[in-house]
């Protein structure tokens, strides 16, 4: 008992003797010797800090095959079209530019250009192709979108150059879309998002609020790429007539303007232009036959709405001043009116349909040899999908004109597999619904499955 009153009467003292020491700097108990100057025994490095390039590039090295197993047997002096129908290597460039550090307001640059070389035709031999053909396809050069941005004040920006305007919600089909032409030398192998041929523009955006007003002035006047004659895709044999081309300048120039407004679940545009019809309409002037393009006036609208896993969306537009061949010197008036809806409840996938009509006004019987109606249906019918961690996108998509199982069409399937970063490869095939109306009247023996292997950097 002694032992443990005298260890008791120890520890007491100690701990009073102890604050007596301490007293003077009751933080020193707890900052220790963090006041103490130590010398590192390794010497620090500075954090080298580069400043973000205001240039960036960017592109692709591809090359894709194709071989068509559908194709009968060539006639005497025809070109052979069986087998092998694509070689080629490819290589896209993409430049970016912000020069706001140049100039006091946001400015900024877009390039683009790609270069394919199709080796098919000296696999199979250059003198079997008809030289309309070799001069389409085997050497391809194309300058993209071009375009120098600058935001002139507050909300208020203007871009001048080659660019490329998507109207409308639709996926698929095109009602208000009608400013870019397409190339259409290889009708259904890529998506029209793909096939958008760029203009040469001058464009005015104002930003307020949700809305977005935008005026085009386009005087840089190309019509669709067609395939050029005696080529798989010409279903007129080498008989379609050369096209009627305005010559390009403000004197020819192309307007157009819209109102964009974006709100919570929903968006509404209002479109309007007076452009020419890239399609255009056969027309006899001094007994010469050719495809001439009349100028045209839209006024259309399209919506966008969210509704849990839906998406449902919807076009319409009119159409004055069309021309047809049937009847010369007689404009006519169209309405086309489109219905979307995607759905995306489905795990790692997303459905969509469309359908859109077409009613042409003051339609007559005669106009039936060039295979107008006064009602025309066209549908489109695509499923997406990623899976094995996002390393496998598969796409199908089929489209079909009325009538539904006569007026033709095409479907493609594809999987693209991402092998690593920024490599990929794709395959596929493209079955082609051989129908009454153009464009898919004799291009049933298209079919082809085809490969893709691409590096991006």
């Amino acid at each position: 008992m002694k032992i443990r009153n005298s260890i008791l009467v120890f520890s007491v003292l100690t701990l009073c003797i102890g604050s007596s020491v301490y007293a003077q700097d009751p933080l020193d108990d707890v900052l220790g010797d963090f006041d103490e100057t130590k010398t590192p025994t390794d010497p620090i490095t500075p954090v080298q800090y580069e400043e973000p390039s205001n240039w960036t590039i960017s592109g692709s090295l591809s090359f894709s095959a194709a071989y068509d197993y559908a194709q009968n047997k060539p006639s005497a002096g025809e070109s052979d079209k069986r087998g092998l129908s694509r070689a080629r290597p490819k290589a896209t460039l993409k430049v970016k530019g912000d020069l706001s550090d140049t100039f006091d307001r946001p400015m900024r640059f877009l390039g683009e250009i790609n270069a394919a070389h199709d080796l098919a035709y000296n696999i199979k031999g250059r003198d079997d192709y008809n030289t309309t053909v070799r001069n389409s396809f085997e050497r391809d050069i194309n300058l993209g979108e071009l375009y120098l941005s600058g935001e002139l004040t507050d909300g208020l920006e203007l871009t001048v150059g080659r660019q490329t305007i998507v109207w409308g919600t639709s996926d698929n089909l095109r009602v208000v879309d009608l400013i870019n032409p397409l190339d259409r030398r290889e009708l259904g192998m890529v998506d029209i998002e793909d096939v958008r041929i760029p203009l040469d523009m001058a464009r005015v955006d104002y930003i307020t609020g949700p809305w977005t007003a935008t005026a085009l002035a386009i005087p840089h006047i190309r019509f669709n790429k067609l395939a050029p004659s005696y080529s798989a895709y010409d279903s007129q044999n080498g008989a379609a007539p050369s096209q009627v081309v305005p010559s390009d300048g403000i004197n020819n120039a192309e307007f157009a303007a819209s109102l964009r407004g974006n709100f919570s679940g929903w968006d509404l545009s209002l479109h309007a232009a007076n452009v020419y019809d890239d399609a255009g309409a056969k027309k006899t002037v001094n007994g010469k036959t050719k495809i001439h393009h009349p100028r045209i006036t839209m006024v259309g609208a399209s919506t966008a709405v969210a509704m849990g896993n839906f998406l449902v969306k919807g076009e319409a537009a009119h159409l004055s001043g069309l021309e047809t061949f049937g009847l010369q010197n007689q404009d006519f008036d169209r309405s086309d009116i489109l219905a979307g809806v995607d759905y995306t409840g489905l795990t790692d996938a997303t459905v969509s349909f469309e359908i859109a009509n077409r009613h042409l006004h003051n339609w007559q019987a005669d106009l039936r040899g060039e295979g107008l109606k006064k009602n025309s249906q066209e549908y489109a019918v695509r499923f997406a999908g990623d899976y094995l961690h996002d390393r496998l996108h598969v796409t199908a998509l089929t489209t079909r004109i009325s009538p539904l199982t006569k007026g033709g069409g095409f479907s493609r399937a594809s999987a693209e597999y991402d092998l690593a970063d920024a490599l990929s490869v794709t395959g596929g095939v493209t079955v082609y619904h051989s129908g009454s109306r153009q464009p898919f009247k004799g291009l049933g023996n298209n079919d082809r499955l085809f490969l893709e292997i691409k590096k991006s950097f």
